[in-house]
């Protein structure tokens, strides 16, 4: 560079580092609006039916967004001439985003030939990937916008409220998008199912596979994705790869309380763990899945079984209980096969069983620990959730087997009837899924469901009922006070009252809810039989979704009492009540013991 030109590179960057409060608060203006445009006009794009003139103006906004991006990095990165590696450090996930996007730009035509894509057809995906690409952009974005949090008193339950509601009311306009739907759907029942697929439940007011289009498909992907991670676990990880600037202590002790991680250092390792976990055990279940399903011929394009095997994948680790067949897993590609009914009992096993006990079971440093420090045996925690989880599979599928082998498992084989007894408790009392008809089982099968997914998946988990230790503390209070025991014993440690206490405490308001709602669908719809009344109602906040066929008979009444079930289900009935109470502290003084009779 000549002696001029460098004399005017160094006017110009000497400008910019007077002036550089001045240009963030601009470009930090306009970046969210900006984006957010983007991603407003990509929505349009796919959701609505455009001529040719307003295709162009969509296309021309995503284009801006794009090259707003690239200027606002680059322009940032001119104030740190002599730290320009610590800016690439802060700014690690801009940097992944600009390099991967700029690669898949040069070398799409060698990745068209690679896969093998049809040139009629490349340039969708092409567009299709670039959109799926800058939402991640937005979610940057909003995790930069998010930090605004730490200066809002908001507690992380009712933060956590106001994260499903906004998840839910986004969904659900995107299903009432012309796109999303065959022929259209009504407000109800797009909320009714952007609820369920946000509140991972499963239970659908209208036919999953008929109702709606790829679009509509994406959509309900999406939601149960971010609604099984938790729509603020998902945000905080992009936050956890910014700039330090946006994790202060008190936002890192917000995280903490959500995930009841023990150290605040805890909470942004265990969101990242979180999300790679996740992905890592959806990938492995999609691909499975794929490799089964396109040797079997069900599917005409390639294309078709890679998306079938995706989206039931996610549905199951996320046991949310989706499916894309017009009979859920009742379909004979499904019922016949040994194959997918494992890996999916395997990936809702896995989403159901908790992400602490997936890191204290498999994690190699965990693991690695242990071997060095032999006295280190797995943590109480994941020790009651396995044994109280394998305790239910087992007894709940012998019970299952013995009342319906001779009704809804009559037509299967003996080996067949034991298989589908273990897959429909297993994947059933958390997801959802069925390959018996619910309706048509025993009254007594059915009265085993309730108590089965009431019980649900365990503490950290994508499932809901009132977890699994939360039932062992009960039935261990229930013995040691038979037994006249003042304290309650488990491996030698003594379990605190605060834990009973709680226990009790979400075991007797998931009671009132439940029977509450059962109360007044009963009111609202005295058409439906009771005994499929208190299923639904059981089902819908246990977040189960496991269904006796009645919930497009129920009134737009009925379907709202269902969804309110399923909200309040999924955050969990605690985090409800203190997002909704005021905390009183606790005075030093004690009032004198009284005593009376009980029971």
């Amino acid at each position: 560079m000549k002696w001029p030109e460098m004399r005017r590179w160094r006017k110009a960057q000497w400008l910019l580092a007077n002036n550089r409060q001045r240009i963030d608060l601009v470009l930090r203006a306009l970046s969210f609006p900006i984006t957010l445009a983007a991603v407003v006009c990509i929505i349009i794009q796919h959701g609505c039916f455009l001529t040719d003139a307003q295709t162009v103006w969509t296309s021309a906004m995503v284009i801006i967004a794009y090259a707003f991006f690239f200027f606002k990095f680059l322009l940032r990165a001119c104030y740190y001439e002599t730290k320009f590696i610590n800016y690439l450090k802060n700014n690690k996930m801009e940097l992944v985003i600009i390099a991967v996007f700029l690669l898949i730009s040069i070398f799409s035509r060698q990745l068209q030939r690679l896969f093998s894509v049809p040139d009629a057809t490349f340039p969708h995906y092409r567009q299709l990937f670039f959109h799926l690409y800058y939402l991640i952009i937005f979610f940057v974005e909003l995790a930069k916008v998010s930090a605004f949090l730490k200066k809002i008193n908001m507690s992380p339950p009712l933060l956590m409220m106001v994260s499903f509601f906004l998840l839910i009311a986004f969904g659900t306009l995107l299903l009432l998008m012309p796109k999303a739907t065959t022929n259209g759907i009504t407000f109800a029942d797009a909320l009714f199912t952007a609820t369920s697929a946000s509140c991972v439940t499963g239970l659908t007011s209208v036919n999953t596979a008929l109702s709606f289009t790829t679009t509509g498909h994406i959509i309900l992907l999406v939601l149960m994705q971010l609604g099984g991670m938790s729509i603020l676990s998902f945000a905080t990880f992009f936050i956890s790869f910014l700039s330090h600037s946006y994790t202060g202590l008190r936002y890192q002790y917000m995280v903490k309380d959500m995930l009841s991680t023990n150290r605040v250092s805890d909470s942004f390792s265990f969101l990242r763990e979180i999300i790679m976990m996740t992905f890592v055990i959806e990938g492995v279940g999609a691909v499975m899945l794929y490799m089964y399903w396109r040797t079997t011929g069900l599917f005409a394009e390639d294309s078709e079984t890679i998306f079938y095997a995706i989206f039931h994948a996610i549905s199951a680790f996320n046991n949310a209980g989706f499916s894309l067949w017009q009979t859920g897993l009742m379909d004979q590609a499904i019922v016949s096969s040994y194959f997918p009914q494992m890996i999916i009992m395997i990936l809702v096993f896995s989403g159901g069983i908790g992400y602490v006990v997936l890191r204290d079971f498999f994690d190699p440093r965990v693991i690695a620990e242990r071997k060095k420090k032999r006295w280190m045996k797995l943590a109480d925690g994941t020790h009651i959730a396995l044994l109280t989880s394998f305790a239910i599979i087992i007894v709940g599928t012998l019970l299952f087997y013995a009342l319906e082998y001779n009704n809804t498992l009559a037509k299967s084989s003996g080996f067949e009837k034991f298989f589908s007894a273990l897959f429909q408790i297993t994947a059933g009392r958390t997801a959802g899924f069925n390959i018996v008809d619910i309706d048509a089982i025993t009254v007594p099968s059915l009265l085993i469901f309730i108590i089965i997914i009431f019980i649900g998946a365990s503490p950290g988990s994508t499932g809901g009922g009132i977890k699994t230790t939360t039932f062992f503390v009960i039935i261990k209070s229930l013995f040691a006070t038979i037994q006249g025991k003042s304290k309650i014993e488990f491996r030698k440690k003594t379990i605190p009252f605060q834990i009973v206490d709680k226990a009790y405490s979400i075991v007797v308001m998931t009671l009132v809810f439940i029977v509450s709602s059962t109360i007044i669908l009963c009111i609202i719809d005295p058409q439906i039989p009771l005994k499929n009344t208190m299923f639904e109602a059981a089902s819908a906040f246990t977040t189960c979704g496991l269904s006796t066929g009645c919930i497009d008979q129920f009134s737009d009444a009925g379907k709202l009492v269902l969804t309110i079930n399923m909200y309040i289900g999924r955050i969990g009935t605690l985090t409800f009540a203190y997002a909704l109470s005021k905390r009183v502290k606790e005075t030093k003084h004690e009032y004198p013991e009284t005593y009376f009779m009980v029971g």
